[in-house]
């Protein structure tokens, strides 16, 4: 799938993503694309519009994903919500909080439809696909197993739109989850007359330190859990 990076907003106006991200919305869901993690020292070296160039290749303006392991296409929900200070130091006569340290964070996604492959490698589900050799073919799956087992961590791309606050137009964002560790957990709920199933593919970010540049320009790594980018940026 291919983002255009030539129009930013429907009217083909002036403005993008740097005008939007000073006052936007947010409307909908993301879709997206699962992949395998870089390394951690991969990922210390590489600025966030670097570590997105290792899945995809550009052309004339057009960025082109890699195949990814997996799509999201149909996502009802898809919230990212962070906890925390995990530790905190008082003290002083009336016991202030002096120091904040540490925080959590979820990804949270529900999918309209399940499909075997993003099962697979978010639910501890597996597959089995007949006449298949090495990596499974979807196409072919004859069974899908529930089993007791866990996912390693996935890079998540999530393809997505903002709101301008100043004109309403939609602009182009790209979500970067660079370390998802799913629950690896399946829930099966059959309802006759209840509302459709919708399939919970929930799980932690992890800290995922990247390259950043301070206040200087200088490059320096930062510890994050996920990044909003200019689709342009990538292609720069």
């Amino acid at each position: 799938m291919a983002t255009n990076l030539n129009v930013s907003r429907l009217t083909g106006a002036t403005g993008g993503f740097q005008d939007m991200i000073q006052h936007f919305g947010v409307v909908t869901v993301m879709n997206a694309r699962i992949y395998e993690p870089l390394t951690a020292s991969e990922f210390e070296g590489k600025s966030a519009s670097e570590i997105l160039k290792e899945y995809c290749s550009v052309a004339s303006g057009v960025i082109t994903w890699e195949d990814p392991i997996a799509r999201l296409d149909t996502l009802k929900v898809s919230n990212a919500t962070q906890e925390g200070p995990t530790k905190t130091v008082t003290g002083g006569q009336f016991s202030n909080t002096l120091i904040k340290f540490g925080k959590t964070m979820r990804l949270e996604m529900q999918d309209a439809l399940g499909n075997a492959a993003a099962l697979d490698a978010l639910c501890g589900t597996v597959a089995e696909a007949s006449a298949s050799v090495g990596a499974v073919d979807y196409t072919k799956v004859y069974a899908l197993h529930v089993t007791e087992d866990f996912s390693g961590p996935k890079l998540i791309v999530g393809d997505t739109f903002f709101i301008d606050s100043k004109n309403g137009q939609q602009v182009p964002a790209i979500i970067a989850f660079y370390q998802f560790l799913p629950d690896s957990i399946f829930n099966l709920t059959q309802d006759a007359e209840g509302d459709a199933t919708v399939f919970d593919m929930n799980g932690d970010l992890l800290t995922t330190v990247i390259k950043v540049k301070d206040i200087n320009g200088q490059d320096t790594q930062h510890g994050v859990f996920y990044s909003i980018v200019d689709p342009a940026e990538i292609a720069a």
